[in-house]
This record gives structure tokens, sequence and C-alpha cells, in this order.
């Protein structure tokens, strides 16, 4: 008998903590009418400001950087990426590196109110001031991976011989 209430007890747990994770990732899209994911061809120099990240005019300015990438996200994989940068870990690991090569932009009536760059390799990131996203940690970043080799990106994240991250 105490298996059992001790087993329906985590299971309690774990589906009103699945439930609580749903509600904050449909919370957060439902700030925006549009996600769209971006990937360069290259990492570029971050601490350089020559190769800073612009917006200007709802429009992307990054110089020597290709886009390989340029995906509007639907509603099925906005939830998935959405749900992998909302989540905590208990242990989050990161590298000493930063060399971002995706970009998600998030629109509010066509016009690009927030930003989120990462590297998913190292897991350093930046985002605009009005996201709060934790860490993203190495952990996240090969999730992030597994669903961009899913969505079939050419830049699924992952290094190889087409895609240097070094």
């Amino acid at each position: 008998m105490n298996k059992k209430i001790i087993l329906l007890i985590l299971m309690s747990t774990f589906i009103l903590s699945c439930n609580e994770q749903e509600k904050k990732t449909s919370k957060f899209l439902k700030r925006y009418d549009k996600i769209r994911l971006v990937s360069y061809n290259t990492h570029r120099d971050v601490y350089s400001s020559k190769f800073e990240l612009k917006i200007e005019k709802d429009t992307i300015r990054i110089p020597d950087i290709n886009i390989i990438d340029n995906v509007v996200l639907d509603k099925h994989y906005s939830e998935k990426i959405a749900e992998v940068l909302l989540s905590t870990e208990e242990e989050c690991l990161l590298a000493d590196c930063y060399n971002p090569r995706h970009l998600i932009l998030f629109y509010k009536q066509n016009k690009i109110v927030d930003f989120y760059e990462f590297c998913a390799e190292c897991g350093g990131s930046r985002q605009s001031k009005n996201i709060a996203f934790p860490e993203l940690c190495t952990d996240k970043g090969d999730k992030l991976i597994e669903i961009f080799k899913e969505m079939k990106l050419k830049n699924d994240g992952e290094e190889s011989d087409t895609y240097k991250y070094f």
C-alpha cells in the first residue's frame, strides 16, 4: 500500500510540474505573433564592436555573416524551443567561449520586439532586455541541437565539416 501511495504522489508531482511548464511556455509565447529562427554560416566575433548584432527597421544586420537558415517557427517548434529555453537545470555547465550561430527573433505586429542569440555548442547567450531565459547551459544546447536536427536545419548547431565553430 505504501508503494502505491508513494508512486501516486510522485506521478502527481510530475504531472503538476509538466502542467506548470506548459503554462509558463504558453504564457511566454502569447506575447508574440511570430517567431523566426536564423542561423549563421560562421560564428561572429562578439568581442569586436565591428561585428555587433544590430536590429534596424525590423531587419537584422550583422557584418560579414551569411544567413544559412531563416525559418518562421510553427506552433509545434515554437513550443518545443521555448520549453527548452524556459527550463532550468540543476547543474548548469557553460564553456568559457561565446560563438553564437543562432538567433531567435520575436515579433509583435510584424515588428521585432525581442531577440535571443546563442551558441548551442558552448551554452553562451545574449538576449534583449524583455526576455528572462535562464542560462542556456550545454545540456539545453544539446536539446536544441536535437530539435534543429528534427527540423532538418542546414546549420543544426553541431560542428561539422561545413560549419566550424572555431
